[in-house]
């Protein structure tokens, strides 16, 4: 299942294992996740509304530019698609997507040379 979020304040937030972001303002189409549950018992993200899996943030805001900016008709034909369906509240929360680029390890040594060791104090 999906939720439809918005952020209580002039932030956003950002899931990074599924690559979703709540937008500092306006509503935005996210998977339900104990990542973005945290965030709601905490205050800071307020859920307005539950669809089912086909809906995405992109329909979401085709909605709003179709319907010239009312959020509240926006939301009404967005319900209206994309209705909870018994399925699609009872599915686990998607698996973590894999990263798509190699990490880069910026400290690590290059080729044989050892890293520089530790100043010692000889002072006695």
């Amino acid at each position: 299942m999906k939720i439809l979020v918005s952020t209580t304040g002039a932030f956003q937030l950002m899931n990074s294992s599924q690559h979703e972001l709540v937008r500092a303002k306006g509503l935005t189409v996210v998977h339900k996740s104990l990542y973005w549950s945290e965030y709601i018992a905490l205050g800071t993200v307020v859920v307005h509304a539950q669809v089912n899996d086909e809906a995405t943030d992109a329909e979401w805001r085709e909605t709003l530019r179709a319907s010239d900016g009312d959020q509240d008709l926006a939301l009404a034909s967005f319900l209206d698609r994309y209705p909870v369906d018994e399925a699609s509240a009872r599915r686990p929360e998607p698996a973590p997507i894999p990263p798509s680029t190699k990490q880069v390890e910026h400290n690590a040594p290059r080729g044989r040379r050892a890293s520089a060791p530790a100043p010692t104090s000889d002072a006695k």
